[in-house]
C-alpha cells in the first residue's frame, strides 16, 4: 500500500476515534433567521435550507393473505429510476431516455449548466434531472446515475427537492456524490451535529481530502487543537494547499480568542460557509459574486448575529440565488421588506437611486412600489428599479420581485411613456395578459391626435411591442389583429444601425425559428447596411449535429440536455443566434413548443429589444 494511503488511514482511525456521536455544542438545533422588518410585528422568518435525510424505509409486513403465492426472480431495481416528476405533472416521459446510450448521458450530465439566469433552462433542468424515467441502456460509467442528478440538483441550490428525491428513493445508495450532497446540505443548513455524526464513517471508507477537512471542523468545533493540527498537517502533506481560506478559518476555531477574519473567499464551498458561522465571521464581500447557487441561499437566509439588520452581502445573495432559481422570490421581497427604512428615506427613494445603486437601493425602491399609492409615484418607483436592474443584468429578478406592484396599476395615457417597460417586465416576470393590457393602452392612444399630429410616440410604442408580444402569443395576437402579425416589421423604423440592427436580426431569427420567418424584404436593409460578420459563443458542430439528430429521432431527455448544454452558461441572453435557432428548434421538434417560444421571448428580452 502507498505510504501516504497508510498515513491517511492511520490519521484518520485517530481522528475519528471516539467521533461517532455528536458533541455536546451540536446536540442544539441551530437557531433560526428572525430580522426585524420595516414593520415590527411581522417578524422575517425565510425558509432555511433544509439537511438531507435518508430514503424511506420499508413498511414492516402485516399478515399473509391467503392468496395463492406465485414464485419468480425478482429483478434488481435501479434506484436511479426514481423522480418527482411523472406526466401529468411536468415530467418529460417516463421513457425519455429511450434510444440514448447510458455512456452519453453519464459524461454530459455533469456539465448541465445549473447557474443560468434563463427561468426557461432553470425549468427545462430541473424538469430533466427530477423526472421518474427508466434508465438509459448501456454499461454504466459514474456509480449510479441518480448520484449525478443529485450533484446536479445541489450544484442548482435546489436542496429541498434533492432531499424529497432522495427520500422516496427504495434503498439507500452507495454513491460518493450523494454522500457528499448530504454532508454538504447539513454545512449549509447549520445541522453540523448530523455532519460530525456522519463523517467519520465516510472518511474510512474514503481517505479523500473532503471528508478529512470536514472532520478537521468537527474536531475544531470540540476545541481538539491536537487533531486539528494533525489534520491540517496531513492536509498540506498531501498537496492540499491551496484553500488558504480553509486553513486561516479551521486555525481560528480551537484558538480561544479566535483568529484574524478572512476577508477574501473567492469561490466558497459548503465548508467554508460553515467554518464562517462557526468562526462567527461574517462573510467576506467577495465571497457573494462567485458563489454557487446553493452557497448564496444559505448566504440570504443563515442567521444573522444582528437580528435588527440584514447585511449587504445577505441581500445581494438573495438577489443572486432568486435570479439563479435557488430562492423563490416570495423570500427576496422579505429580505427586502426587513431592510428597515424611515419614512423620510422612503419619501427620498427617487433622488437616493438616483445617486445609489446596489442591493439597498433595490430593496428601498421595492418597498417605495409598494408603499406609495399614487400610480404616477409607483411607476417612478418601478422604472427606477428595472432601469437598475438592467445595468446588472438582473432585470428579470426585479420584474419578478416587483411584479404585485405593477399589477396594482391601470393603464392610463398619462402612463404611456411607461408602458414599454411595464409591458416588458410583465413578459419577463411571465405574466402575459398584463403585458397585453399595456400594449393594448399603446395601441388605443396611437389612433389619437395630439396638437402636433399624430401620436408619433404611441404609435411606435406599439410598434415595438407587438411583435414581442407576438412572441409570446401568437394566438392571441392573430384574434387581436390577423393583420398584422404578417406585416408587423413594417412598422419598425426603415434603417436600423448599430446595435439596434443586431437586435432587428435576431427578433427577425427569432420568428424563423419559431417558423415565422419574416419576407427577404425585411431583411434587405440589414444586408446592405450592416456587417456580413459577427462573433459570439458558437456551439460545436459536434453539438448541433447531435442535438439535431436527438431532435428529429425524439430521443426527449437527451434532445433537452444537448439543448441546455448548446445554450451553456451565458443562457439566451448571451446565446449566439444560431445556437438559439438550434436550440428553440429541436425543442419544438420534441414537443416543447411553450418552452421554445418562452425561449425566444427571453432571448428578445436579453437582448434589448
Amino acid at each position: 500500500m502507498h505510504a501516504r494511503l497508510r498515513q491517511s488511514l492511520r490519521a484518520a482511525a485517530f481522528l475519528t476515534a471516539g467521533a461517532l456521536l455528536p458533541p455536546a455544542w451540536a446536540q442544539d438545533a441551530p437557531q433560526p433567521l428572525v430580522v426585524t422588518p420595516g414593520n415590527p410585528d411581522v417578524p422575517f422568518e425565510p425558509a432555511r435550507p433544509t439537511p438531507l435525510q435518508g430514503p424511506r424505509q420499508p413498511v414492516a409486513p402485516g399478515r399473509l393473505s391467503d392468496a395463492p403465492i406465485e414464485v419468480g426472480v425478482l429483478n434488481e431495481v435501479d434506484p436511479s429510476v426514481v423522480g418527482l416528476l411523472d406526466d401529468p405533472h411536468g415530467g418529460l416521459g417516463t421513457a425519455m431516455w429511450q434510444g440514448t446510450p447510458r455512456a452519453r448521458v453519464e459524461m454530459l450530465l455533469p456539465r448541465l449548466p445549473m447557474g443560468t439566469v434563463s427561468p426557461v433552462m432553470q425549468d427545462l433542468s430541473r424538469r430533466l434531472l427530477l423526472t421518474t424515467a427508466v434508465v438509459p441502456a448501456g454499461a454504466p460509467v459514474a456509480p449510479t446515475l441518480l448520484g449525478l442528478r443529485v450533484e446536479r440538483l445541489m450544484a442548482g441550490g435546489r436542496i429541498d427537492e434533492v432531499n424529497e428525491l432522495l427520500r422516496v428513493a427504495a434503498a439507500r445508495v452507495n454513491d460518493p456524490a450523494i454522500a457528499r450532497a448530504d454532508i454538504d446540505a447539513m454545512l449549509l443548513s447549520g445541522d453540523f451535529g448530523g455532519a460530525c455524526q456522519k463523517v467519520p464513517a465516510l472518511m474510512q471508507g474514503d481517505p479523500n481530502a473532503y471528508w478529512l477537512k470536514t472532520l478537521a471542523f468537527c474536531r475544531a468545533l470540540e476545541r481538539d487543537a491536537a487533531a486539528v493540527t494533525l489534520a491540517t498537517t496531513l492536509l498540506r502533506d498531501q498537496g492540499q494547499v491551496g484553500d488558504e481560506a480553509f486553513f486561516a478559518l479551521i486555525a481560528a476555531l480551537p484558538a480561544p480568542g479566535g483568529g484574524p477574519a478572512v476577508t477574501t473567499l473567492v469561490d466558497p464551498t459548503p465548508l467554508h460557509f460553515a467554518l464562517l458561522r462557526a468562526a462567527n465571521q461574517p462573510v467576506p464581500p467577495d465571497a457573494v459574486a462567485g458563489a454557487q447557487p446553493a452557497i448564496l441561499r444559505a448566504i440570504a437566509t443563515a442567521p444573522k448575529a444582528d437580528a435588527t439588520t440584514v447585511p449587504l452581502e445577505a441581500i445581494e445573495a438573495a438577489e443572486r440565488a432568486e435570479a439563479a432559481g435557488a430562492l423563490d422570490t416570495a423570500t427576496l421581497a422579505e429580505i427586502y421588506s426587513a431592510v428597515s427604512y424611515t419614512g423620510p428615506q422612503i419619501q427620498q427613494a427617487l433622488d437616493t437611486a438616483a445617486r445609489e445603486k446596489g442591493p439597498r437601493t433595490n430593496a428601498l425602491l421595492y418597498q417605495a412600489g409598494r408603499i406609495w399609492t399614487d400610480p404616477a409615484q409607483r411607476a417612478a418607483a418601478l422604472q427606477a428599479a428595472w432601469q437598475a436592474a438592467k445595468a446588472d443584468g438582473a432585470f428579470g429578478t426585479s420584474a419578478r420581485v416587483n411584479l404585485a406592484s405593477l399589477r396594482q396599476i391601470t393603464p392610463a395615457p398619462d402612463l404611456l411613456t411607461f408602458a414599454p417597460n411595464a409591458a416588458r417586465a410583465a413578459l419577463a416576470a411571465g405574466d402575459v395578459p398584463l403585458a397585453w393590457s399595456w400594449l393594448e393602452l399603446a395601441a388605443r392612444e396611437a389612433g389619437t391626435m395630439t396638437p402636433q399630429g399624430a401620436n408619433t410616440r404611441a404609435i411606435n410604442i406599439s410598434a415595438q411591442l407587438w411583435p414581442l408580444l407576438q412572441l409570446a402569443d401568437p394566438i392571441g395576437a392573430r384574434q387581436r389583429s390577423a393583420s398584422r402579425t404578417e406585416t408587423w416589421w413594417r412598422e419598425l423604423p426603415r434603417a436600423p444601425e448599430g446595435p439596434e440592427a443586431d437586435s432587428r436580426a435576431l427578433l427577425y431569427t427569432l420568428f424563423a425559428a419559431l417558423d415565422a420567418p419574416v419576407p427577404n424584404e425585411a431583411w434587405q436593409s440589414l444586408l446592405l447596411g450592416g456587417p456580413l460578420l459577427k462573433s459570439g459563443f458558437v456551439p460545436a458542430p459536434a453539438l448541433s449535429n447531435s442535438l439535431a439528430a436527438a431532435s428529429a429521432e425524439k430521443r426527449v431527455g437527451e434532445t433537452v440536455l444537448l439543448a441546455l448544454l448548446m445554450l451553456g452558461d451565458v443562457g439566451p441572453d448571451g446565446a449566439d443566434a444560431a445556437a438559439l435557432t438550434q436550440a428553440i428548434r429541436a425543442l419544438r421538434g420534441i414537443g416543447l413548443e411553450k418552452e421554445a417560444r418562452a425561449l425566444a421571448v427571453e432571448a428578445a428580452l436579453g437582448h434589448g429589444i
